[in-house]
């Protein structure tokens, strides 16, 4: 994701090692002598929401390993945000009220008993919670205790990166500008019952209770465990964390007995290790001593496991995300505030042609917002290839040739895509200065509005294209460096963010879209897709992009 408020991308560039190098790690790399004894038949009553809820065949038992090129920051979910965290806060760990049914679906009760009762003004959220709920050390889950978690989260002095997403709340800034103690717009009912009233209605507030900061931590295991919580912390998932060991660069999770949704997990235990670079990932997936690469394929890898059918089918599961890749303009530049010139830079790409250099991690689109958003009615049209038409466009905005300054990271996949994207404005008389330098370099110069044009990527985790607009097309928007400004984009988003339902909301971001394509706000190039890796004898393996894989629901086979 783009910036602080959001996921990092799950792509990072990573030199493969040399052949020497290679043989090294084969000589460390032999099979996992560990058996795979799977237990008797599971007994599955229910199953969460999400992706891949089918115990048909399934049996108990056994261990999981996932294999991170990287530590995480934190496993306290109100710190925690790049990936390997993430996963570990969402989908091992926590549980928050609420979680996404289905490979695309909105979200569905999970600690929550139910969806929760609105007021007709769409300010008032009273949230039944699910009974027998527990923390892994063994305490029943209150309604105080999420009053305690959110409060904590908009605690000045943690430097929790999610308090933003809660100012919906009334009185959260409050508590947040240290000006009061407890949030006003927080109540606990009985114990079983939380209202939240918000300032104004805010349609995302279902999604921000699908987030694994709002998930309940138990504020007497805070205080016992102090800073090492982050490391070992008390929640109420499906696994709970048994062993921390930054030494041996390993962490290991144990099934949770307690868990509120019978029959899961059906693993025995997980164990994540980390500081495992990209390509010796890759021979450790292949050696079986790994499980599950945590990140995915990155493309440097990519072709190794997709150009072999029979490896192909053993090794990878593609798993759609609602991920978006473009190009910004600066609107600095005099030429790029002329629309035409925007538009024949958009006409100009051949997407087609990026997409086979991203080896399956990207499909082509034409659109700012990802091709399938839940319950979204798309109206504009994407743009396609069409140089023919880009050169028209140009000259009719009386440019015969247009000098552009394109600073890039090191982080895939821009490195590559930039100098494809270089050929091809070339095409249509339009020269791209390469301007190539470190991820951090980039990040920097970007921020203060450098650069003519750029590459950008996003995934969205709150379930509306409203995350992406808000964060980067609206004038106000936190990475909006270049100045793009449209008052019908504004005053649509403003309305789509208090609109009472999603349909409602969404019908508001179709007009979005529509006048962003129409206004050719940026160069939309792809849809971004994640490729699993996984060894074939884990079975019924799913994830969602916003989350990670859902290990409640695997089990191992012969």
């Amino acid at each position: 994701m783009t910036g602080p408020l959001h996921i990092p991308t799950r792509r990072q560039l990573l030199a493969t090692g040399t052949a020497g190098a290679a043989g090294l790690l084969l000589s460390g790399c032999a099979r996992d002598p560990r058996p795979v004894r799977p237990g008797p038949a599971a007994d599955v009553i229910r199953w969460a929401p999400g992706p891949g809820a089918d115990p048909a065949g399934a049996r108990r038992g056994g261990r999981i390993i996932t294999a991170w090129a990287t530590e995480a920051q934190s496993y306290d979910p109100a710190i925690g945000w790049d990936l390997h965290s993430w996963e570990a806060i969402s989908t091992v760990l926590h549980s928050p009220l609420y979680q996404y049914s289905g490979q695309y679906d909105g979200p569905a009760p999970h600690a929550a008993a139910a969806m929760p009762e609105v007021s007709k003004d769409g300010r008032v959220y009273t949230i039944p919670l699910r009974r027998g709920v527990r923390f892994h050390n063994g305490r029943l889950v209150t309604a105080e205790d999420y009053i305690a978690t959110w409060t904590r989260v908009l605690d000045p002095d943690l430097g929790s990166w999610a308090a933003s997403f809660l100012f919906a709340i009334e009185g959260a800034e409050a508590v947040f500008e240290q000006k009061a103690d407890r949030v006003s717009g927080l109540r606990a009912l009985d114990s079983h019952t939380v209202q939240i009233r918000l300032t104004e209605p805010d349609v995302l507030m279902l999604s921000v209770l699908c987030q694994p900061y709002t998930a309940a931590l138990p504020a007497e295991e805070i205080r016992r465990l102090g800073s090492s919580f982050g490391r070992t912390p008390v929640g109420t998932g499906p696994f709970r964390i048994t062993r921390y060991d930054s030494k041996r660069q390993r962490a290991t999770f144990r099934r949770f007995d307690q868990h509120f949704w019978p029959g899961t997990p059906l693993i025995e235990s997980l164990e994540y290790r980390w500081g495992i670079d990209y390509s010796m990932q890759s021979l450790q997936l292949n050696a079986g001593s790994v499980d599950i690469l945590g990140e995915g394929l990155v493309s440097s890898q990519a072709p190794k496991f997709t150009a072999d059918h029979d490896v192909r089918e053993r090794f990878v599961h593609p798993v759609p995300v609602r991920g978006t890749q473009w190009l910004t303009f600066n609107f600095q530049r005099k030429e790029l505030r002329d629309r035409r010139v925007r538009e024949a830079l958009n006409w100009a790409v051949d997407r087609d042609q990026l997409v086979r250099v991203a080896f399956g991690l990207s499909d082509p689109w034409g659109c700012p917002f990802p091709e399938t958003l839940d319950r979204y009615r798309r109206t504009a049209k994407p743009y396609t290839y069409d140089p023919d038409r880009a050169r028209a466009l140009l000259r009719q905005a009386g440019i015969d040739r247009l000098d552009l300054d394109f600073p890039h990271g090191s982080q895939e996949p821009w490195p590559l895509l930039a100098q494809v994207l270089q050929q091809q404005f070339a095409q249509v008389g339009v020269n791209i200065d390469l301007r190539p330098m470190g991820q951090a370099a980039f990040d920097q110069i970007t921020a203060k509005g450098e650069g003519d044009i750029y590459g950008r990527h996003m995934y969205i985790v709150l379930n509306s294209a409203l995350e992406n607009v808000s964060s980067n097309y609206t004038s106000a928007a936190a990475y909006n460096y270049t100045g793009y400004k449209n008052d019908r984009v504004d005053d649509l988003t403003s309305r789509a963010r208090k609109a009472r339902t999603l349909e409602t909301s969404n019908s508001l971001l179709a007009q979005v879209e529509e006048e962003l394509v129409r206004d050719a706000a940026g160069v939309f190039l792809c849809n971004m897709k994640f490729l699993a890796a996984r060894r074939p004898e884990v079975r019924n393996y799913h994830m969602r992009g916003e989350s990670g894989s859902y290990y409640d629901r695997m089990w191992l086979g012969r």
